[in-house]
């Protein structure tokens, strides 16, 4: 089964965080924090449309800046996600520079601010030099964007202050049966993205296609599309160590294919996590045990323990795989 959603983190587990995830056979990708992005290339962040911001540390939102730079010209906007500062964040970032030659450039930034049980939304223009607009408000249930392809959510969590998690969930997953494609004599093609994004906008039966010259109803189509669980995968970094944040973790995370998790502190140094408000490999370990995770990938390890021959990594799987009670 091919997946819908190819993701990696863009750097090395001691380097800024920023999550990519890319969606098959379309071009738009996301952002999972936006640290330094250099590595990524112009062609992967032409597609990005949607970023996400666990909170605002340098480590995490550094890269706002090259995206900006990449994107001044593209008529697609660019959505970002955060927490209750994210827009002031924008804003500070978009000031430090001089706008006096962009009135003609397309390029339109809309900011969604996750506040208490509201979403804030603003936007800036390049039209009118990216002067904040602030347009509306809804209420925040978990849920910050939908679409028929997947689901996005956060929660809040404590990292000293305010931090999000986040996870995408495909709604459905659609696999072609080669075999009724072939006993049909229908070939392989563009066409069959279509005959998918139907199916996910359930559309009317009655709805044609054309393949092989001929065309189909959706509803004689059916027998080749075979549904199945979708992806999900999660996303969390910088929290405290405390009861209230594990438990609200293990249920967000729960059956994720893969759980992206910071591991920044071994159990070793507890008490210095404590001080930092960062989780341990030992606990991040747990928490996917816990949760039923399917694949865990641990990221953002303190420096402290770049030259160790046991390192984050290991600590976190012996807990994920071999627990000892």
């Amino acid at each position: 089964m091919k997946p819908t959603f190819i993701h990696s983190l863009v750097n090395s587990p001691f380097e800024d965080l920023s999550l990519f995830v890319r969606i098959m056979r379309e071009r738009r990708a996301f952002l999972f924090d936006i640290g330094s992005i250099c590595r990524l290339k112009p062609g992967d962040l032409q597609k990005i449309t949607d970023v996400f911001v666990t909170h605002t540390h340098i480590d995490h939102f550094i890269g706002f800046d090259t995206l900006l730079r990449a994107l001044l010209r593209r008529k697609r906007p660019l959505k970002v996600y955060g927490p209750s500062n994210i827009t002031d964040c924008v804003e500070g970032k978009l000031r430090g520079y001089t706008w006096n030659l962009i009135k003609e450039y397309p390029l339109k930034i809309d900011v969604y601010c996750i506040s208490g049980d509201k979403i804030i939304a603003s936007s800036f223009h390049s039209e009118n030099r990216f002067k904040r607009i602030d347009y509306s408000f809804s209420e925040f249930d978990d849920i910050i964007l939908r679409e028929p392809l997947f689901t996005i959510r956060a929660i809040q969590l404590d990292h000293q202050i305010p931090c999000l998690a986040f996870s995408l969930e495909e709604e459905f997953h659609i696999n072609i049966n080669k075999a009724s494609l072939k006993e049909m004599g229908l070939p392989v093609g563009p066409w069959l993205s279509e005959l998918k994004k139907a199916i996910r906008e359930d559309r009317s039966g009655d709805t044609e296609f054309t393949a092989s010259n001929r065309k189909y109803k959706l509803k004689e189509l059916r027998d080749i599309a075979k549904i199945t669980r979708g992806q999900k995968i999660s996303y969390v970094t910088d929290v405290s160590i405390n009861d209230e944040n594990i438990k609200k973790i293990i249920e967000f995370v729960r059956d994720s294919d893969t759980l992206y998790c910071e591991a920044y502190f071994m159990e070793k140094d507890r008490d210095r996590a404590l001080e930092r408000f960062h989780l341990t490999a030992e606990i991040t370990g747990r928490i996917a045990r816990e949760a039923r995770v399917k694949n865990l990938v641990v990221m953002h390890f303190s420096p402290k323990y770049r030259n160790d021959t046991d390192t984050p990594e290991d600590e976190a799987m012996r807990e994920f795989r071999h627990p000892t009670f």
